[in-house]
């Protein structure tokens, strides 16, 4: 499943289009909810400030700091800026060091239940100046409490700690040994988001390695999903969705 994107500044668009038609096609419904995007500050950080008020996160708010670190993988955070009041930062990647020429734009909280979504325009802009999408993290909510012991029998599943090792209900693998699935996480979204009800999430973390060629593990992440929640003989929609 390969699609060629023909218009830089339209590739979100096209994102958009690719997990549609894959979503149609099986009867799911997968979205995005973060986007990553590495870039050259030489050549793009003049046309990014401009966009709007970038102000320096001071590193004692740990709140920004904890929320930035679970959406980028093995990466130091260094000074990072937020775009207004918006889910949008970008920080001084060490991936090029010791140059350190390289920034990453990170815009998560796309797909959410409880606050307004980043408006499409800021998004959009940014994209027209950075044309690339380095990583997306792609989620899929549901309301059945996912089978996490069928997913052990398959992959090396780790429970998320806290600092005083108490054990969550969050999971990851770290290693799917998938080719461009980097991380699976899942766990409970209507406790994090103090929603009413019932609801869980299993959120991969994708790399993107051409953005003119787009070709995404998508199947390789419903075969996860068939492991955590039980599908519809009749359909090919998990049970229970949202």
């Amino acid at each position: 499943m390969v699609l060629n994107l023909m218009t830089k500044s339209k590739v979100l668009k096209e994102l958009e289009n690719y997990i549609k038609d894959f979503n149609d096609s099986n009867d799911l419904k997968l979205s995005y909810d973060t986007i990553r995007i590495d870039f050259s500050k030489q050549h793009k950080l003049t046309k990014i400030k401009a966009l709007g008020n970038w102000k320096k996160i001071n590193k004692s708010n740990r709140t920004i700091f904890s929320g930035l670190r679970k959406k980028i993988i093995d990466d130091e955070v260094t000074s990072v800026y937020q775009l207004e009041n918006y889910n949008i930062f970008y920080y001084n990647s060490n991936k090029d060091k010791p140059r350190y020429r390289l920034a990453t734009m990170v815009i998560f909280g796309l797909k959410q239940y409880h606050k307004e979504p980043i408006p499409h325009q800021k998004i959009d802009e940014i994209l027209s100046i950075l044309k690339n999408i380095t990583s997306i993290d792609l989620c899929f909510d549901m309301k059945q409490k996912p089978n996490i012991d069928n997913l052990k029998e398959n992959f090396r599943v780790r429970q998320y700690l806290t600092s005083e090792k108490v054990k969550t209900d969050t999971y990851y693998i770290n290693n799917p040994n998938i080719l461009m699935l980097d991380r699976v996480c899942i766990y409970n979204k209507a406790k994090k988001n103090d929603l009413k009800g019932r609801l869980y999430r299993i959120e991969a973390t994708i790399s993107i390695p051409n953005i003119k060629a787009l070709a995404l593990p998508l199947y390789e992440f419903k075969d996860i999903i068939k492991l955590l929640v039980p599908f519809d003989n009749k359909r090919t929609r998990p049970k229970d969705t949202v």
